[in-house]
């Protein structure tokens, strides 16, 4: 910016001599050259001293700017004045002859300092709004993945608490061939899901995958439990926030098949509904018994709502709706395929 300025103006002051045909055009701008590189030195000196205030506010930088800017320019102009006087011959006799030139000389050069200043205060504001907008979405989103991160790991001690009750129940009713197939279930299903970040999405066959092997570790506890999973071919690819489902299908087994005489029965699917993709935990027992939807929320299905809002904001919904022997916990969040 400061060359082209300096640049700019020289070749039209110049210019401007030539088409004039003022006497000595070549010597005055040797000398006009000279002044733009002092020009130049000053500008960049300004620059330095605003560069050494970065640390201050930016109100603060324009004060000083504003303040120091039109003394350079003062000095500039009367060093140019002279300058020019020394070049056509007066020399040792450095007084005003003639006090327009003066005055014109000062207030061109006053100005175009300030003009400099203000254009350099402009862009060193855009590029402190940008930075500092940068800085709070990096905030934003560092607050937002500790947050995701923070959720996510509630979702675990939660179901490593249901997953053990279970197999306490084995060993207390002296099942222990039983309680040893879960566990080791158990031990496959952590080995996959801690290989999984909770802050990355994965495919809706993987989620589906997951929850069958969990459910097929509830169905060691509940033998008359009968899982269906429906997920279309096209979906399959589909992606979801991983262990999305979890709390949903926690939820079935706890207050679903726990307290349903057997038959029971858990259906999890996923569908396509528009642009949107929904994905459904239904548990059936007690085909008399009017189901009713929770009082408050539990932890899990709490921390299934707040993660769902800040993946994608009022684009999603969980809904539970309760019924006649049964309950459906359905997600909708924007269908997504992954790269």
């Amino acid at each position: 910016m400061t060359l082209i300025m300096w640049g700019s103006s020289y070749a039209l002051i110049t210019l401007g001599a030539l088409l004039a045909h003022n006497p000595g055009p070549w010597l005055s701008a040797g000398v006009r050259a000279l002044m733009a590189l002092l020009g130049i030195l000053l500008c960049y000196g300004l620059h330095r001293l605003l560069r050494r205030l970065s640390y201050r506010s930016f109100r603060t930088r324009a004060i000083v700017a504003g303040v120091i800017a039109p003394f350079v320019a003062e000095g500039y102009a009367w060093v140019n004045y002279f300058a020019f006087a020394y070049a056509h011959g007066r020399v040792a006799r450095f007084h005003i002859v003639n006090w327009n030139d003066a005055a014109s000389t000062i207030l061109l050069w006053t100005w175009f300092f300030i003009a400099w200043t203000g254009l350099y205060l402009a862009i060193e504001y855009n590029f402190d709004a940008r930075h500092e907008s940068q800085r709070s979405a990096e905030l934003r989103s560092m607050a937002q993945a500790a947050k995701l991160r923070a959720l996510s790991n509630q979702i675990s001690p939660h179901f490593l608490f249901n997953s053990l009750n279970s197999i306490s129940a084995l060993i207390l009713d002296g099942r222990s061939a039983e309680a040893e197939r879960t566990l080791a279930r158990l031990a496959e299903f952590f080995r996959t899901t801690l290989s999984i970040d909770p802050m990355i999405d994965v495919t809706v066959e993987r989620e589906f995958e997951l929850h069958r092997r969990y459910l097929a570790i509830e169905q060691v506890r509940y033998p008359d439990l009968v899982v269906d999973v429906v997920l279309p071919e096209d979906l399959r690819s589909a992606i979801v926030p991983a262990l999305i489902l979890q709390p949903l299908v926690e939820n079935a087994i706890k207050h679903g098949v726990a307290t349903s005489p057997p038959p029971t029965h858990i259906i999890v699917a996923a569908m396509r509904d528009g642009d949107l993709l929904a994905l459904s935990v239904v548990d059936t027992g007690k085909p008399e018994v009017e189901r009713q939807a929770p009082l408050s929320e539990g932890v899990g299905t709490a921390n299934v709502r707040q993660r769902l809002a800040e993946y994608f904001g009022d684009s999603q919904s969980l809904v539970l709706t309760p019924g006649l022997g049964r309950f459906e916990a359905r997600i909708t969040m924007p269908l997504r395929f992954g790269s």
